[in-house]
């Protein structure tokens, strides 16, 4: 296990605990959550090391590299993913002024097919071998497993992080790494659950979102801006993740009830979901996709 000394963004070593939690997906083992005492952000401390961490995605609740249908949870996820790609389509599309696409943790590739489709060129990043394979079987071209393994230099237009970020250990030289292949003004996509959310209120310990320890980092979005201003990178717009406040709430109420799948559940997932949503302030949603355009 690796102690974490330093905030990730501001590099304080003055942290408090925010909560105890557990891995409810896989072995229900125990991690912390710490707070930054200085500037507020919260990160998974100690955390196993990065060899060490793939066992906690060997779940077959870790959906998102699949592409089973089986089971309502399953099929309710890939509806709202049919709906979810085209918006962020659109959001690309908005955003970009030239059609070069980098999706980094691109999963199963559904998202870097779509694109392809409309005639966008594109490339990706994806660790997962199966997943990755599967890719470049789709694309009929190479997929970088890291994204220092991709060579291009300030060649894209636009640049995706789906739920990608909180993810990652080498958190600001990656960003570097992805910084440099941007092209001037370019735009980086970034959505990462909101640890300020209504939703995260209420769970606390059983906010599905802080997905322990998978998720090295919990953000807030002004901890999104301070991370990317030190890379001379500007949040230019935070846009919502409704249907996320569903999923994280229907998760939280498993945990917190201790049961996989009940009529109760469902209601309570997504009765809370919605409030959530109401509740959400700009900033406030559960999750969020950050607008960052490179100077």
């Amino acid at each position: 296990m690796i102690e974490t000394t330093n905030c990730p963004v501001c590099n304080s070593t003055e942290s408090k605990v925010h909560l105890e939690s557990k891995n409810f997906r896989i072995n229900m083992k125990p991690f912390t959550v710490k707070e930054c005492t200085s500037c507020t952000m919260r990160y998974t401390s100690p955390l196993p090391a990065e060899n060490e961490i793939g066992e906690y995605y060997a779940s077959e609740n870790y959906i998102s590299h699949t592409g089973t249908k089986k089971g309502l949870i399953n099929t309710l996820f890939h509806m709202v993913r049919f709906i979810t790609i085209r918006s962020k389509f659109r959001l690309i599309s908005k955003v970009g002024n030239g059609k070069k696409l980098l999706d980094v943790g691109a999963g199963n590739g559904v998202f870097l097919n779509f694109v392809n489709k409309k005639g966008w060129d594109v490339n990706g990043v994806e660790l997962d071998d199966t997943s990755r394979a599967h890719i470049e079987e789709t694309l009929g071209k190479k997929i970088a497993t890291t994204v220092n393994d991709n060579e291009e230099k300030e060649e894209y237009d636009v640049i995706t992080m789906w739920h990608v970020l909180e993810h990652v250990y080498q958190l600001k030289k990656d960003i570097q790494t992805i910084k440099g292949k941007l092209k001037k003004d370019g735009t980086l996509l970034v959505a990462v659950p909101n640890c300020a959310s209504h939703d995260e209120k209420r769970y606390q310990d059983f906010w599905s979102a802080y997905d322990l320890p998978i998720h090295l980092y919990h953000f807030r979005p002004q901890n999104v801006k301070d991370l990317f201003a030190q890379f001379d990178m500007e949040v230019v717009d935070i846009k919502p993740m409704k249907f996320d406040a569903y999923w994280i709430s229907l998760e939280s109420e498993k945990y917190k009830n201790g049961v996989k799948n009940s009529l109760g559940v469902y209601i309570k997932g997504f009765w809370y979901g919605l409030i959530s949503n109401l509740k959400a302030k700009n900033g406030e949603y559960s999750s969020q996709i950050y607008v960052i355009r490179n100077k």
